[in-house]
């Protein structure tokens, strides 16, 4: 982003970028976790859920790539190492259930994981009203992706 587009931004940058580092390390993990889970998971309906557990790390890997875009429009920097990822991340902790047949614990995980996403871009919303539209319209946009997830994976363990 250019100078201007770094100038309409009515916030400090700072704690705005360092924001957007935190969701996007919370966005890599959480297209590995459920790349991985897509993986190992077994037994009955599995192999629907592994499906929908492969599109979701895909659009997860999707908001990365957002997220890094607009941290880079900002001036900010991109871990340079996966090991400063998790380092980053708001929420580190995917703690899967041992047996990979439990698909409902599975599920479990998944809607904590994206009920913390939402609360995340609420926040981040709250904070980008009126201070910087770029970066609100983008958390807006993310913020519905996550509420559709919800609703999906909700709708999967037969809840509402």
């Amino acid at each position: 982003m250019g100078q201007k587009g770094r100038e309409i931004v009515e916030m400090e940058l700072r704690p705005l970028i360092q924001a957007l580092q935190g969701l996007y390390a919370d966005e890599w993990l959480a297209h590995y976790h459920y790349l991985h889970a897509a993986q190992i998971i077994t037994g009955l309906y599995s192999p629907q859920v592994s499906g929908m557990l492969k599109a979701r790390s895909a659009d997860e890997l999707a908001h990365a790539l957002r997220l890094g875009e607009r941290i880079l429009e900002l001036g900010g920097t991109l871990p340079q190492e996966w090991a400063a990822i998790p380092a980053l991340a708001n929420h580190k902790a995917f703690a899967f259930p041992k047996n990979p047949s439990d698909v409902q614990g599975i599920l479990k995980v998944v809607l904590q994981a994206e009920r913390r996403a939402i609360a995340a871009y609420q926040e981040l919303l709250k904070k980008t009203l009126h201070n910087d539209t770029v970066t609100h319209e983008l958390a807006e946009e993310l913020l519905a992706d996550e509420v559709k997830d919800e609703e999906e994976t909700e709708n999967l363990l037969g809840k509402s």
